[in-house]
Parts: C-alpha cells; sequence; structure tokens
C-alpha cells in the first residue's frame, strides 16, 4: 500500500447529491473524482418533481437560469381527490418560496448537474461500481469494485457516499438501521390530457395507505406512478405494480386524463429511504449524503432537493474539515449536527402526518377543507412543494378548520 491518491475527494454516486457536492468542492478549488456505474446521460426512476428546496440549490450552482431557459414544465398547482371522490385544486403556493417548482426528466437533470460538476473542476468516471471502503491511515482510504468487468481500487483521503437507498456502504458499517424502507414506481406516457406542470395526487381507495400521482409535462407527456412503504406492502401483501395499474383504471380522474393515452415506457422501481433521523451519516473519512443518508421526505416522498440540500452541507463540513487536516469522525462531526439540526423534526412530524393519512376519513376531511378554506389549503400545498412543514396543520387554527371541515 503505497500513499499516492486518486483525489483529496471520491464521491461515489453522480446522481443530484453526488454532482452538487462535486460542484461545490471543485469550485473551491478539492481535487475531486466523481464516480458512477452508469454512463451519462442515464435515466433513473423518479417522479422528475424539482421542488423548490432543489432549484434554491441549483441558483447557488448557477443554475437556475438554464432551468427556465429550458422552458420546462413549471408547477401551476395540485389537483388532489380522497377516497370519497371530493377534490380540490390548489394554486401553487408563491406566497412560501420565491423558487418554483420544475418538472425535468431526470435523464436531463442529472446529465446537466454531472456536466456543471465537471466544468468546475471535477474528474468523472463512468461504469465503475465501487462496494468495499477499507481505511487505512487518518488520510487514506480506498475504495474498490469494478470497471466495467475489471477489478478498481481508488485511493483518497475522503469518500462521500452518494449511491442511494441501497448504498453498500452505508450498510455494511452499521451507519443505517436497515434495508430501504419503501419503494416506488413509474411510467412515461403520452396523449395524456392536462396543462403542463399540473400535479395530481390521489388518494384513491384501491391505492391506500399510498397515493397515486401524474405530474403533467410538455407536449401531452406525464409521469404516472405510486409507492409504498415497506410495512405496509408486507402487512396488505400489496403487488405494488398491480396497485399502479388498478389506481389508472378505476381513479375517475385518473381515468379521465388517461383514456387517450400510451405507454412510452417501462414500469420501473427504485427503493426509497426516508430516516434520516436514525442515520449516522458521518464515520472516519466517510460522509453519506442523499438517498443513501435516508433524506426522502417521508410525506410527500420528495428526493432530490433533500438530497441536493445534504450534499451542500457535506461539502462546507469537508472543505472546512480539509482545511484543519482532520477527516476523523470528530471532524465530520459539524456535518452530523447540522444535517440531523435540518431533517430531524421535519422527518418525525412527516411521519405523523404519512401516517393520519392513511386513514380515508382523515384524508377526505383533509381534502375538503382544502377545497373550501384557501389559507388551509395553501398550506397542503406548501407541504406538498416542500416548502412548509407538515408541523403547520397541528397549529390550533388549522386544526380547527380541519375538524370544522
Amino acid at each position: 500500500m503505497t500513499d499516492t491518491i486518486d483525489a483529496t475527494v471520491l464521491i461515489v454516486g453522480a446522481g443530484p447529491a453526488g454532482a452538487t457536492a462535486a460542484y461545490f468542492l471543485a469550485r473551491a478549488g478539492v481535487d475531486v473524482l466523481l464516480v458512477d456505474q452508469a454512463t451519462f446521460p442515464r435515466d433513473k426512476a423518479c417522479g422528475d418533481s424539482i421542488c423548490s428546496g432543489a432549484v434554491e440549490v441549483l441558483e447557488k450552482m448557477g443554475l437556475s437560469d438554464w432551468a427556465r431557459l429550458k422552458g420546462y414544465a413549471k408547477n401551476i398547482g395540485y389537483r388532489l381527490s380522497s377516497p370519497n371522490g371530493t377534490m380540490a385544486f390548489i394554486p401553487f403556493p408563491t406566497q412560501f418560496s420565491p423558487y418554483p417548482n420544475y418538472l425535468i426528466p431526470r435523464r436531463e437533470f442529472d446529465h446537466t448537474l454531472v456536466q456543471h460538476a465537471v466544468a468546475a473542476g471535477a474528474k468523472l468516471r463512468e461504469n465503475t461500481r465501487l462496494t468495499q471502503f477499507e481505511r487505512f491511515s487518518p488520510d487514506l482510504v480506498r475504495v474498490s469494485g469494478t470497471e466495467g468487468k475489471t477489478p478498481v481500487s481508488l485511493n483518497a483521503k475522503l469518500v462521500i457516499a452518494a449511491d442511494g437507498s441501497i448504498s453498500p456502504f452505508s450498510r455494511r458499517l452499521g451507519m443505517v438501521p436497515g434495508p430501504a424502507d419503501g419503494l416506488a414506481l413509474r411510467q412515461y406516457y403520452r396523449n395524456v390530457s392536462g396543462d403542463p406542470g399540473l400535479f395530481e395526487l390521489h388518494w384513491e381507495k384501491s391505492v391506500l395507505p399510498a397515493y397515486g400521482y401524474i405530474f403533467h409535462m410538455n407536449d401531452g407527456i406525464a409521469v404516472v406512478g405510486t409507492g409504498m412503504f415497506s410495512k405496509d406492502q408486507k402487512r396488505l401483501k400489496a403487488n405494488i405494480q398491480e396497485r399502479l395499474t388498478t389506481f389508472m383504471s378505476q381513479n375517475p380522474y385518473a381515468r379521465e386524463v388517461l383514456k387517450n393515452a400510451e405507454a412510452i415506457s417501462p414500469v420501473a422501481g427504485h427503493p426509497f429511504r426516508d430516516d434520516a433521523e436514525l442515520v449516522k451519516p458521518y464515520a472516519n473519512n466517510l460522509m453519506l449524503v442523499g438517498d443513501a443518508a435516508g433524506t426522502g421526505h417521508p410525506m410527500t416522498g420528495e428526493g432530490i432537493g433533500p438530497a441536493m440540500l445534504s450534499a451542500e452541507i457535506a461539502a462546507q463540513t469537508a472543505i472546512a474539515a480539509l482545511q484543519k487536516g482532520d477527516l476523523s469522525e470528530t471532524g465530520l462531526a459539524p456535518y452530523g449536527q447540522a444535517f440531523h439540526k435540518h431533517f430531524d423534526g421535519l422527518h418525525k412530524i412527516s411521519q405523523l402526518a404519512r401516517t393520519a393519512l392513511t386513514f380515508p376519513w382523515m384524508v377526505d376531511r383533509t381534502i375538503q377543507t382544502c377545497a373550501k378554506d384557501q389559507v388551509f389549503g395553501a398550506a397542503m400545498a406548501g407541504i406538498l412543494a416542500g416548502i412548509v412543514s407538515p408541523g403547520e396543520m397541528l397549529k390550533p387554527g388549522m386544526v380547527l378548520k380541519l375538524i370544522a371541515g
């Protein structure tokens, strides 16, 4: 073993979290190597919602104009329906954030972020799957795996694992409480009726305790999907793909907008992790970001914005730790503190809200109140957009509105 390094910081996974961390580090002059098992551009199963929090990070990266000038569909509002058929339309709540919410295909979004990180100075290595982590000294770690079918080992001072909800690093090192706790499915369709930027969320009886969604992109294209958490899937012995099909055929709103639709992609799925409050996102010479750290929103399933925010925080901590020459757990502890300060409270209250919305009567009452009360509806839209905490609904005034129906 020599002390030669391939990069000061090695980032495993070039999705939104990895590319964001790579950009901020490279911009600060850090020697960064960004590695991914895929070759870009590549597709990724997702709802393609780029929430306001993600757009705020894009602005810091100098990419907000790119999203605007490309003309991607911008969230105009939410159409919600409950198990008893109650429907509410809520405009996008611009009063809570100056940042919009876009729909951008992950193939285009992720590729742009990777290119931007490389333009800032990061190096990119594709078609390389890394799974093993070894620490040799306070300033030297090795990550190994395969490039194609050829064994490969890379040396660095610090590794940032951005390799998703089934990250081999986090599981083997005991940094997460268990396997990913959910699964989401999506499929693209064309000839879908509906205005670009309309977000539909339907708590259809056939898919409860989950919801089905239809996100309308430009040119009659929409992404349609659903998901379920593992404990519900096991309890109900549910086949999620069958539930997606049932949602599209039985929900009256979905059936109407999809009556002339044609599938233009296969059904694709991805595991989902939302347990950030239980995750230890740092260890000696190692940090976790994004799905690997369980940052997905427990109520809405939004993953991109939280992933990018965690990556920005991690990059800030890594820059400071490198300057101090301390990449130990102690040196990286500020990341854990900032990470848990941001995610713990949000996740706990979101899990309570998610549980409440598994009861059909509660969903009926919530959407009924959204339809009748603009203030309540705007708060709900803010929650769905990821810019308002679900805790807003626990305030006395909101509770009274809900009780009154």
